[in-house]
């Protein structure tokens, strides 16, 4: 009965988000540093069910119907993010930084002083069809991020819920033509941001065609029994002038 309960549960949800950014006098070179971030708040009750927190053996459970990130009720809090973006003519870093129960969540395999880091990776722009990024960068499956700001919905799905939030590794980006794009990718175990414990690699692919995106992980993964393989799809179409699908 509880079970069903859970299922009719209403959801509502009022994001509230706020973004500056700030850019650095651009040289002739067009080197520059770009500091942005965004900060979100909710509410969230079940209107058919109740909202209290009850412990068991020292764990504490929510009645919330689980998903990623928005878990409690009442007035909460997400997160603040800062994010230091170096963009020079061949080489560059993103430095993520995260805080708040959404940003911990998201880093939930990060230990220490890394605990904040939402990403942090650095690039090279070999040619204009070749760049190399090395280090710990968000998931390139599906069409939701981590940061709400980013998304269509504040909620995010259960697919985002259950799929990778971050990879760390080295990736590299092709533009095949003015039309395709390709990235491959090699990278530790999913959501092991910081360390390799046994040796477990996995492989990632993004084939790209005029902003449409199928996107490959394959490989084995810390603690599994068996290698994982994951595809979707990532894109959209303009229905009208009005509809975007």
């Amino acid at each position: 009965m509880k079970i069903a309960l859970q299922l009719v549960m209403g959801l509502f949800f009022i994001p509230l988000l706020a973004q500056e950014t700030e850019t650095s006098n651009t040289t002739e070179d067009s080197k520059k540093l770009t500091i942005s971030g965004s900060a979100d708040i909710y509410f969230r009750e079940n209107i058919s069910g109740p909202n209290e927190a009850f412990e068991i053996d020292g764990e504490d459970y929510f009645l919330n119907p689980g998903t990623s990130f928005v878990n409690r009720s009442g007035f909460s809090f997400g997160m603040a993010n800062i994010i230091l973006d170096y963009n020079g003519d061949k080489v560059g870093f993103v430095a993520d930084l995260v805080f708040g129960p959404r940003g911990e969540d998201a880093v939930f395999l990060s230990i220490g002083s890394s605990n904040f880091i939402n990403q942090l990776y650095a690039y090279w722009k070999i040619n204009p069809k070749v760049k190399l990024t090395f280090g710990n960068f968000n998931t390139f499956l599906g069409y939701e991020v981590i940061s709400p700001s980013g998304n269509f919905n504040y909620s995010t799905s259960y697919m985002f819920s259950n799929g990778p939030f971050s990879h760390t590794g080295l990736k590299a980006d092709f533009t095949l033509s003015d039309d395709f794009t390709l990235m491959l990718a090699i990278m530790n175990s999913t959501d092991f941001t910081e360390i390799n414990l046994d040796g477990s690699y996995t492989l990632g692919t993004q084939l790209g065609y005029k902003n449409q995106f199928i996107n490959v992980v394959y490989g084995e993964q810390t603690g599994s029994s068996g290698a994982t393989f994951q595809i979707d799809y990532t894109g959209g179409f303009d229905l009208n002038d009005q509809f975007y699908l």
